[in-house]
Parts: C-alpha cells; sequence; structure tokens
C-alpha cells in the first residue's frame, strides 16, 4: 500500500507554490521575463546596429577594391602612353619587353592585355597594311572590312598569344560602343572605359562581359588645346581589354565576402547592362542587408548592388534562440530562489532577530569606548573625536562641540559632519587630502582646518589624528584631537598687518626722500655748499641702504609666510646673464669696477627669470662691496653634469674661516660691530638661497686664500626638445603627461634623482615606447588626449612581460576608487614635490621587487 502522507506532500507543495504568500516569486518572474524581453531587443537591435556596420565597412570594401584596381590599371596604361612619348617609334620587341616587365599575371590578375592600337587615316590604310605585312605578318590586315574615313587598327597586344591573337588588326572604332570611350579619351585627353561589350578573344569557352579601358598617344610637341587639335594630333590608343568576371576574381579573391555582387555598367540596375555577378546570389527581397552604391570609373557609371548572405547573417543572428533560452531558465531560477526564500520566513526572521542582537550589542560596546575616551581626555583643553569607520559613527566631546558654539550633540553626528562643518572653498582640497593620507601608509596625520561657527564665523583648527589600520592597510577607525587657533590666527594677522603697514607706509615716504635727496645731490636745484653737499650725500646713501633693508625685510616675510609667488618657464641662461650684467653695469662703473661675462656654452633653465635676476644682483652688489676700486668682477659659468654652474668672483680679502658657516644665515654679517666698514643688512644671501633653493637649485661660495671669494649656484639644465636623456647606464623612466609644463617639471625632478628620463604625451606615444624598449617603472596621467590611463594599466595587466611594471599615477583628481588600481601602483595627487615623486617611484618598484619574492 502507499504512504498517504508522501502522497499529500507533493500537493502541499503545490498548494504553496500557488498561495498568496509566494506572490512575490510570481511578480519577480514576470518582472525578470519583462528584463529578459528588454534585454533580447536591446541584444538584438546591438547586434543588427554591428551588422548594419559591418556590411556597410564590405560595401566600402568592395568599392574602394575596384576603383583602386582600376587606378593601378590606368598607371599601367600611362606608363605605355609614355613610352611613346619618349620613343619615336615604338618597336614591337620594345613593346613586349615592357608589358612582360610589368608581370601581369602574377600582378594584376584578370587583365587580359596590354596593347596599342594606331590611328590610321583613310588615305593611309593601304601603306599602314604594307608595312605591317613587310614585319612578317603577310595575311595581316583591317577588319572589318569596308570604306571609312577613320580607322583604328590592334597592332600591339601582349601577351601575343592565346585569344589575343583573335584581336590583331581589329578596327576598334568601327563598333559604336568602343568607339564613344575612344573618341572621348582623344577629345578630353582622358583615360575613358566602355560600356558592355563583347571582347574580340571570346573565341571559346565561357562568353564573359568586357570592357575596355583607353589612354589616348598624341604626336610630341603637337598643340592639344582643343578637342580638335588633339583628334588631329592622335597617333592611337594604349588599351587594356578586361573579362570583367576574370577581373573581378582578381580583385576580390583576397577577401572572403559573404555577400552577393552585382555590377551593371548602367546608371541603374539594367538586365542588359549586367557584366558581372558573384557565383552565390540570393533574392534581393530576401536579403536582410542590401545597399545600391553607383561608382563613376572614367566617364562610365557602374552601379553596384550588394546583398548579404545566409552566412553573413548567421554571423550576428544565430544566438538569438540562444539568449532567449538562458533568459527564460534565468527567470525560472529567480522564481525558484524566491519562492524558496519566501516559503522559510520563519528561518529569515530568526536570522533577523540574530543580526539585531548584534548590532544592539555593538553599539553598546561603542558606547561604552567613547565613555573611556571622553574620561581620558577630560582634563585637557582640546577637543576629542572618534571616526569608527565599520560602525559608521562619529564621537565628538563637549569641548570639541564648544569651540564651534553647539552643544553636544546639538547635530546629528555621522561620518559627513565634519564635511558640513568645513568651509565650503576648503572642502575639495581637504577630501583630496584625507584621500591621500588614507592611501598611505602613515598612523599619525596633523592638519590645519577651518570650520564653520554655529553663528557663521569661521574656526581655524588644528587637526591631530591616529589611524588604525587592519592587517591589509585598510583604515578602520580614526581617532585625535582639535585645538583651537583662533588666537594664534590672530597673532599672525597682526604681524601680516604690521608688515602690510611697513610695505605701504615706510615705503611711499622713503621713495619720496630718496627721489628728493637724489636730484639735490644730482644738482637739479643748484649746487650746494661743500659741508651741505656731503651731509646731503650721506643723507642720500642712508636713504637707499634704508630702502634696501625694507625690501629685503619685506622678501624674508614673504618667503616665511609662503606667500612669494614664482612664474617657472624656460629661458635661455645666456640671455639672463648678459640682462644681468647690463644692469648692474652702473654700479661698477659707480665704484670704478670692471665686470666681465665668460659663458662659453649655452643652455636652457626652469626658473623665475625676475627672481633669478635678482639672487644674481645680490652675487654682483656684495661683489662689488668687497672688490677694491680698480679691480675686476667675473660673471661665468660652467657644465657641471646635468646642472649648470653660475658664479661670481671677486677680488676681495676673502671670507673669514670663523664666519664661513653663517654666511648665508639671516643677519649674518663677517664684521657685526658698530664700526664695520661694509654696509649691509645680511639678508641678501639668506634671500638668495631661498630663492635658488625654490627654483630647485643650490647655492654656495669658494674662497681659496688670496684668490678672493666665489659666490655660485647651481640649476638644473632644462632637456631641450627632445625631452630624452640618452644615458645607458640610468635606470629608465618613462613619463606619461599631456600637460607640456608638468611634464618638464617631471622630467627635470626624476633626472635630478638619478634616472634616464623619455617623455610622451599620449596613449599612443606611450604604447609605442613601452614595446621598443624596456624602462624601470613609468609615471602616469589619468587623463591623457586620446583616452584614459586606466586603459594602459588594463592593457599592461594583461600583457606578462609588462604586468609588473612599477606605475606611479598622478593624477589631480579628487575621489577615485582605489580597488581599480593593483597593488604595485602608487598613487600621487597634484601637487606633488621632488622628494614625494622620487620616494613614490622608490616605492612602486619595491611592491614589484616584494610581489615577485625579491627578485627584480
Amino acid at each position: 500500500m502507499s504512504d498517504p502522507v508522501n502522497q499529500q506532500r507533493p500537493i502541499q507543495g503545490l498548494r504553496q507554490l500557488f498561495s498568496r504568500r509566494n506572490g512575490i516569486a510570481w511578480a519577480m518572474l514576470v518582472f525578470t521575463l519583462l528584463v529578459q524581453l528588454v534585454v533580447w531587443h536591446n541584444l538584438r537591435s546591438s547586434e543588427n546596429r554591428a551588422a548594419e556596420q559591418q556590411f556597410e565597412m564590405l560595401s566600402e570594401k568592395v568599392t574602394e577594391a575596384i576603383r583602386k584596381r582600376l587606378r593601378d590599371h590606368e598607371q599601367i596604361l600611362l606608363g605605355g602612353a609614355g613610352l611613346f612619348d619618349a620613343v619615336e617609334q615604338v618597336t614591337r620587341e620594345q613593346w613586349h619587353a615592357y608589358v612582360e616587365r610589368l608581370l601581369l599575371p602574377d600582378r594584376y590578375p584578370g587583365i587580359q592585355g596590354v596593347g596599342f592600337t594606331q590611328a590610321i587615316p583613310a588615305a593611309s590604310r593601304d601603306a599602314h597594311v604594307a608595312r605591317i605585312r613587310a614585319q612578317g605578318f603577310p595575311d595581316y590586315d583591317i577588319y572589318p572590312p569596308g570604306q571609312r574615313e577613320f580607322y583604328t587598327s590592334i597592332i600591339f597586344l601582349e601577351p601575343f598569344v592565346g585569344r589575343n591573337l583573335a584581336a590583331f588588326g581589329y578596327d576598334m572604332y568601327s563598333e559604336p560602343t568602343r568607339q564613344r570611350a575612344m573618341r572621348r579619351a582623344a577629345q578630353l585627353g582622358e583615360t575613358s572605359i566602355t560600356g558592355k561589350v563583347t571582347l574580340m578573344q571570346e573565341t571559346h569557352g565561357k562568353v564573359q562581359a568586357g570592357v575596355l579601358l583607353y589612354v589616348p598617344v598624341y604626336q610630341p610637341g603637337a598643340p592639344l588645346l582643343t578637342p580638335k587639335q588633339r583628334m588631329q594630333a592622335l597617333i592611337g590608343f594604349v588599351y587594356s581589354p578586361y573579362r570583367v568576371e576574370d577581373l573581378m576574381r582578381g580583385i576580390l579573391r583576397a577577401a572572403d565576402l559573404p555577400l552577393a555582387l552585382h555590377i551593371y555598367a548602367s546608371n541603374g540596375e539594367q538586365a542588359e547592362q549586367l557584366i558581372y555577378a558573384s557565383r552565390e546570389t540570393v533574392d534581393p527581397d530576401n536579403a536582410r542587408y542590401s545597399q545600391v552604391q553607383q561608382l563613376d570609373l572614367y566617364g562610365q557609371t557602374w552601379t553596384l548592388r550588394l546583398d548579404s548572405l545566409p552566412e553573413f547573417d548567421n554571423r550576428f543572428h544565430s544566438n538569438e534562440a540562444l539568449v532567449m533560452a538562458l533568459g527564460l531558465g534565468l527567470s525560472l531560477l529567480v522564481f525558484f530562489l524566491t519562492s524558496s526564500l519566501a516559503l522559510r520566513h520563519n528561518r529569515a526572521q530568526a536570522m533577523a532577530e540574530e543580526m539585531t542582537r548584534h548590532i544592539r550589542q555593538s553599539k553598546h560596546d561603542l558606547r561604552l569606548s567613547e565613555e573611556r575616551l571622553s574620561l581620558a581626555l577630560k582634563g585637557s583643553n582640546d577637543g576629542l573625536w572618534d571616526l569608527d569607520l565599520e560602525a559608521g559613527s562619529m564621537y565628538a566631546s563637549p569641548r570639541a562641540w564648544e569651540m564651534l558654539g553647539y552643544r553636544p550633540n546639538e547635530l546629528t553626528c555621522d561620518l559627513k559632519l565634519w564635511e558640513r562643518l568645513t568651509v565650503a572653498e576648503d572642502l575639495a582640497q581637504q577630501k583630496a587630502r584625507l584621500a591621500q593620507t588614507m592611501l598611505s601608509n602613515v598612523d599619525h596625520f596633523t592638519t590645519e582646518l577651518r570650520l564653520q561657527h554655529k553663528h557663521g564665523h569661521v574656526v581655524p583648527v588644528l587637526l591631530r589624528g591616529y589611524i588604525q589600520r587592519d592587517p591589509q592597510g585598510m583604515a578602520q577607525r580614526i581617532s585625535g584631537t582639535l585645538m583651537d587657533l583662533t588666537e594664534r590666527k590672530r597673532v599672525e594677522q597682526m604681524k601680516n598687518d604690521f608688515v602690510s603697514t611697513v610695505s605701504h607706509e615706510l615705503r611711499t615716504p622713503l621713495t619720496s626722500i630718496s627721489g628728493a635727496l637724489g636730484l639735490i645731490v644730482g644738482g637739479a636745484l643748484g649746487s650746494a655748499p661743500a659741508p651741505m653737499q656731503q651731509m646731503l650725500e650721506i643723507a642720500y646713501r642712508n636713504s637707499l641702504r634704508l630702502g634696501h633693508l625694507i625690501n629685503d625685510l619685506l622678501d624674508m616675510e614673504k618667503i616665511a609666510a609662503g606667500k612669494m609667488s614664482f612664474e617657472l618657464r624656460e629661458h635661455s641662461l645666456g640671455d639672463l646673464l648678459e640682462e644681468s650684467l647690463a644692469s648692474n653695469q652702473a654700479l661698477c662703473e659707480q665704484h670704478g669696477i670692471r665686470c666681465s661675462l665668460d659663458h662659453p656654452v649655452d643652455v636652457l633653465v626652469w626658473v623665475d627669470g625676475m627672481r633669478l635676476q635678482q639672487v644674481l644682483g645680490n652675487f654682483l652688489s656684495n661683489a662689488v662691496k668687497f672688490t677694491p676700486q680698480g679691480g675686476q668682477i667675473r660673471l661665468h659659468s660652467s657644465l657641471r653634469g646635468p646642472r649648470v654652474r653660475i658664479s661670481v668672483t671677486d677680488q676681495g680679502p676673502g671670507i673669514p674661516e670663523a664666519f664661513r658657516s653663517r654666511v648665508f644665515e639671516k643677519f649674518a654679517q663677517a664684521d657685526a660691530s658698530d664700526s664695520r666698514q661694509k654696509s649691509g643688512t645680511g639678508l641678501g644671501l639668506a634671500i638668495t638661497k631661498e630663492l635658488i633653493e625654490r627654483m630647485g637649485g643650490t647655492v654656495g661660495f669658494d674662497c681659496p686664500p688670496g684668490q678672493g671669494t666665489t659666490f655660485w649656484c647651481e640649476l638644473p639644465i632644462q632637456p631641450s626638445t627632445s625631452e630624452t636623456d640618452s644615458r645607458d647606464d640610468l635606470p629608465r623612466i618613462l613619463v606619461v603627461e599631456d600637460e607640456p609644463d608638468t611634464g618638464r617639471l617631471l622630467h627635470m625632478m626624476l633626472r635630478e634623482g638619478g634616472y634616464g628620463v623619455e617623455r610622451v604625451q599620449s596613449l599612443h606615444q606611450a604604447r609605442e615606447k613601452l614595446a621598443a624598449g624596456r624602462y624601470e617603472a613609468m609615471t602616469l596621467d589619468l587623463h591623457l588626449p586620446d583616452g584614459s590611463g586606466m586603459q594602459l594599466i588594463d592593457e599592461l595587466c594583461e600583457k606578462p612581460a609588462m604586468q609588473n611594471l612599477p606605475i606611479v599615477v598622478i593624477s589631480a583628481a579628487h575621489q577615485f576608487d582605489q580597488a581599480q588600481f593593483p597593488e604595485r601602483i602608487v598613487w600621487l595627487h597634484k601637487p606633488i614635490t621632488n622628494a614625494q615623486l622620487l620616494t613614490a617611484v622608490e616605492k612602486a618598484r619595491s611592491n614589484v621587487r616584494q610581489a615577485n619574492g625579491g627578485s627584480t
């Protein structure tokens, strides 16, 4: 007997399947079926577009192949016409040698031959026949017979064997279709092609449609301005006959075209003008894709009809049934999975309760942690904050809220709170800085923020934090303190206001004083008594000293505050040195000192021209100060590897040994006593050092005993337009950067770090360089004119020889997905420093070595 319980189970399963509780599964089935229908429709539309594009491309390929082959044949005929132009009387042997040299069967399959038909007036017919018969052709005659005013006779046709023998002596001008093409060629002086004809060569086998191509040949030196003159000067025609099926087989033999092709020698699809039909044909009404094109060829119009064959259609539409079956199967699978989940409601509810209990426990633990942190820093005047990235929560101590004028937890505490409190114009920069910190391996960080107070004013704060990371280096929690910088910023503002007051209120009257004293000392107001003149000169010199002192103080203040701007660009060093010499020549002449320039090799440097002039002015004025009257100062330069040294040598007493370590310090002077002989602020060389270092250079001095002092600065040499270092002993780096100034800066930084550098500005150039040479590393900008840098990264990952190339991504993007980048890639955010770049390159190379087990 059967078990009643077992019989009831299938029935209960079916009832549950069609029950109301399973309605969501049925809804999902309907939804997925609709989605699959939309996907199938879009797929079919996409396949249709792809097929249409492929059909269009193949059609263009066929028409271009025909046009190119006929153009090549025209060149052959033009070459034959050139032979007649160059040789007064072309012999049969010369014509045979010319055609044999063309290798027609191998290079131009389908061409029947290359021949010459001579134009013969009626009066010269008999003499012409006699001459040809005398050449060894006793049976030669012009046919068809009959009296005509004008004859043409085929006298040369190579290869002169087989079918071509039947055309010897034929008067093509006697046949109307050929005559129209020949008359057009002769009167216009252009290449012409006939309509559909039957060639004289059709002596056996299948008769094919034929066409002929003509190039006229004229008497050398004859006038050819009008059609009548051309006809009078006509010698004959160089021509080629074509059996069209053989011609098309030669043109299309390399192309496996899944298309049916019909060619008509007319403006439309006229059946009587059909000159070619491919072996595989299809009813145009049944072809999925069809196209009719017209080809204008040497005075004739060909109509080409192209229809797709089933072979072509199957390339794009063969998978439609499979896609439908897969979509239906996927919909049924989703339906049964959804049913299974819906019918297990109790189990899902239990799981939800368990998850809720875990969430509550996590919140309890988080609250305890926040209390401990609050107690630990309760006595501190700084604010405390804590971001739990996993829980998505934020805590701020009462002091932190107080700084911004809020009560504790007055605002919603979440991970975006700091963005809402940050001053709007600073947000993008701070987010980029945070992203860079999160991607780096640092655990501690310090930064300044400007936060918005509840009452509207800005509160500057100092943020210190610690990042807790998991074993994979991903940040889990960030905690730190908040310090109010309002008072410090107020003091700095007072300092800046003071500097501004000095700049405007002190420099302006001082300029007037110096100018007035200069006019008086120069005698503009008449001569003054000698004692008064002496006092005025003292006042004038000291006003100038005071002006220099104020300028130096202001420059040092700008440098210290980071407000001194630099306009770096490419300069010719020779031009800068000549300009500096000219600017300081008057000062040298005033002190009776000669100044010379020695600059043997001109190079390019990447500097702020005005700041470099300031540096050279400091060097030269310092040299004038210590060189005795009648002495000489030398401004000279020399190459030091990839750098150029600019030097100023004086004839002074030199620098005391005890003072040499403090030469470039602020307010440092060798003689600091009240009775010192040489005046100065002690700031010029300190400013010079700061300016040169800001432009990527170094400064120093040489003081050999008894030979004066040479102050020098060294600057990197800017590469010429090649942007390439050719030394083979340097590790090579490829810089991929489309912005010229940034590219030159990276080039200079890496070259200073001891690398050989090559720079390109596009993906295409980068691919060529990587394929042609080997590089130790590559810097890459993500935004390039011909695509994204991510494309290049993906391509390198697919090539075994390139997938371990160290890469430093340098981009101005503020947001990015770290998961897109392989582990060997180091990311830098613009702007960058020299040290950051070199560190990133070494880190990328180290990552690759570690991934390869220590080998490179």
